[in-house]
């Protein structure tokens, strides 16, 4: 069983570790994810996130809480609306405060739930003010069974577009895409690891970044 698990983990990891040959930055970011609800359509999700660059040395960049509101409006789907704070560990850059609207449609087709998720962002950093317009096709899969049960493992992908729009700056482009293993500990908590290749402002001065992102996830 151990060695099914290994080789699920490597042909998950190795097309992300082959293709991050070319990185500008290696990121490792660790979070804590809570979700609640209040057994009708409404559900709120918190989270607390820690990103460090760790290409040469380990060196902190910021700290970041974000909190989320989501409303079911039925036929699979919601639409929900968020703030996030960004506090840097660099005096010299201005922190991040950022609203986000969102909509999404996602349902399950036998045991793969797939969904489709449209977001703006309004990013302020300082005077500055950035629009980005995203949109998020992702998956997930138990690997045994129809659900996903305490102890079992699943597998998670997703794939990101971003377009960016700031006055008196160029548009520029993100492409994401990411694939990750999670566990099931219990029937209210999980653990996830995906790794996450960023190609950020692609169309005019390239920078690759390759994230490992390790998420705790609790349910109320």
């Amino acid at each position: 069983m151990t060695s099914y698990y290994f080789r699920v983990f490597a042909f998950l990891f190795m097309p992300l570790i082959s293709t991050a040959q070319v990185v500008n930055n290696y990121i490792v970011q660790p979070s804590i994810n809570l979700r609640w609800d209040n057994n009708g359509r409404w559900m709120f999700n918190s989270a607390l996130e820690h990103r460090s660059v760790v290409n040469n040395e380990w060196n902190a960049l910021h700290v970041q809480a974000v909190q989320f509101a989501s409303y079911e409006i039925g036929f699979h789907s919601q639409i929900g609306l968020g703030v996030m704070y960004r506090e840097l560990f660099d005096d010299q850059r201005p922190e991040e405060l950022r609203f986000t609207e969102q909509f999404v449609y996602a349902r399950k087709y036998n045991n793969l739930k797939i969904a489709h998720r449209l977001r703006w962002d309004q990013r302020i950093r300082g005077e500055n003010l950035t629009h980005r317009w995203r949109y998020r096709l992702s998956g997930s899969i138990p690997l045994n069974g129809g659900t996903v049960d305490a102890t079992e493992f699943y597998i998670t992908s997703r794939l990101e577009t971003i377009f960016i729009a700031q006055a008196n700056k160029k548009s520029g482009y993100d492409q994401r895409v990411a694939i990750g293993l999670g566990r099931a500990l219990n029937k209210n908590m999980k653990l996830q690891l995906v790794t996450e290749y960023r190609w950020e402002d692609y169309t005019n001065d390239l920078k690759r970044s390759l994230f490992i992102n390790l998420g705790v996830f609790y349910s109320l």
